[in-house]
């Protein structure tokens, strides 16, 4: 995806439309508002309990790489509700084209600074994969308009930043997260930029992380807009907040979590350095850093990365010679190399190698599901076939991915191989009968009799 140059002139001219404020929910998830100036675009939204409109409010705007708006704003609702923010999410961007992304945040732009009144330099930007980059996008166009931006399982769109960035940047990204190196070596880049930023690892894979870490991203930005000025210093909360986050610290270590403990208490000693004395968080890191427990994940961590880099080399290698000229070896090297992997994710070898291989099934999926994607667009049935036979293996109760190969196939000309897919969908639980009549990529195979029979089993069904 592209950096966008400017937003401002797309913009600005469409806060003239604005119109006397609707009545809307307070401290309540709202699944769906409606853009007054752009009835197709819509926007989740969560307004505090203690919302009014005689003072001013700061506002995050989020992405999601599918259109969730409700799951991201139900991710910081809480934090909104405690800390005074409006949060809206796009209903509308997704993963694709840039002026998806675009038409969504002009859209958003135009009709919550319509609707509610607004603090200047209080805008924040948030998104999770795909929505990650765009909330990047976001920061770098409007500049100094954005105070900070949160991303959860992706980086920058276009590399690391050879530059400090306009915004403070809160990233993170879970243990089993195939962007995990990603976001681990964006991390350093900006630390040697001299960017305000933080990274925090969870457990957990390619998802929008717990409320917990989405609000510790709010508090996070609270801070650094008080280094910055953009807010005024309140003692009374940065105590609060230290405090908190020194507890957080104590209670990992209580329960024997060298690791957790030591990522808390060093992340607590930046954070509110400058704010507020950290000299027993700075000395409790320095006691947990040499303990085998913090030093056995930094390095489990460290050959993770490494690891699934060597790996991630040789499928990129098998994956462009199974839509070569001679696809059958690649296509069985590939298939058993993702059946090693599956026996990995899960069992009981080392927590490396449980990392790696879910990180990489994880990733050869979304890769795979792009490139198919783009097979289609192109018209290079096989190119997609060959890869969807990959994905049908590696998620075997995926009817969608029978489906797709099926249609793959008969455009193809591989009439047998689309049948037998699509009754191994219908066996996997596709029952959309109206699909099977009106799309053309199977009518090269609508009139035999198997189709028929398929067809026909799914409008028994109830």
């Amino acid at each position: 995806m592209r950096v966008w140059p400017s937003c401002s002139a797309l913009l600005w001219p469409a806060l003239l439309l604005a119109g006397p404020a609707q009545e809307l929910p307070r401290g309540a998830v709202s699944a769906k508002v409606a853009c007054r100036g752009d009835a197709s675009q819509s926007y989740a939204l969560y307004l505090p309990s203690t919302y009014s409109r005689d003072r001013k409010w700061p506002i995050l705007y989020a992405f999601d790489a599918g259109a969730r708006g409700e799951l991201a704003v139900q991710r910081f609702s809480d934090a909104a509700e405690r800390y005074g923010l409006i949060v809206v999410a796009s209903n509308n961007s997704r993963n694709g084209p840039t002026e998806i992304a675009q038409n969504a945040l002009n859209a958003m732009l135009a009709d919550t600074r319509a609707r509610f009144p607004l603090a200047a330099g209080q805008v924040y930007v948030a998104g999770f994969s795909g929505g990650a980059r765009v909330a990047v996008m976001v920061g770098m166009a409007m500049k100094e308009d954005v105070a900070g931006v949160i991303g959860f399982g992706a980086g920058f769109p276009a590399g690391m930043p050879t530059v400090s960035v306009p915004f403070a940047y809160f990233s993170a990204a879970g243990t089993d997260d195939f962007n995990y190196p990603e976001l681990r070596d964006l991390d350093r880049v900006l630390e040697d930029l001299g960017s305000p930023h933080r990274f925090e690892v969870f457990e957990g894979a390619h998802e929008w992380p717990a409320e917990a870490v989405c609000t510790r991203a709010i508090e996070w930005m609270e801070l650094q807009a008080m280094k910055s000025g953009r807010r005024a210093r309140d003692a009374a909360l940065v105590e609060r907040l230290y405090a908190s986050a020194l507890d957080e610290a104590a209670s990992e270590e209580r329960a024997g979590h060298a690791y957790q403990a030591f990522s808390r208490y060093a992340a607590a000693a930046k954070d509110f350095a400058g704010l507020h004395d950290v000299s027993t968080c700075e000395r409790k890191a320095r006691q947990l850093q040499p303990s085998p427990d913090v030093k056995q994940m930094l390095a489990d961590l460290a050959a993770s990365v490494d690891q699934q880099q060597r790996v991630a080399m040789r499928i990129v290698r098998l994956s462009d010679a199974i839509t070569g000229r001679n696809p059958g070896p690649a296509a069985r090297d590939l298939l058993d190399l993702v059946a090693d992997l599956k026996i990995k994710a899960d069992g009981p070898g080392s927590r490396v190698d449980r990392m790696v291989a879910r990180r990489l099934l994880a990733g050869v999926w979304v890769q795979f599901n792009e490139l198919t994607s783009a097979d289609f667009e192109r018209k290079e049935y096989a190119s997609a076939a060959a890869r969807l036979r990959v994905m049908a293996a590696m998620r075997p109760d995926s009817a969608r991915a029978e489906y797709l190969l099926a249609r793959a196939c008969a455009r193809a000309g591989n009439s047998q191989e689309a049948l037998e897919a699509l009754q191994r969908a219908v066996a996997k639980g596709f029952t959309d009968a109206a699909a099977l009549r009106s799309e053309a990529d199977l009518d090269s195979i609508r009139r035999e009799a198997t189709f028929q029979r398929i067809l026909e089993s799914i409008k028994r069904d109830p």
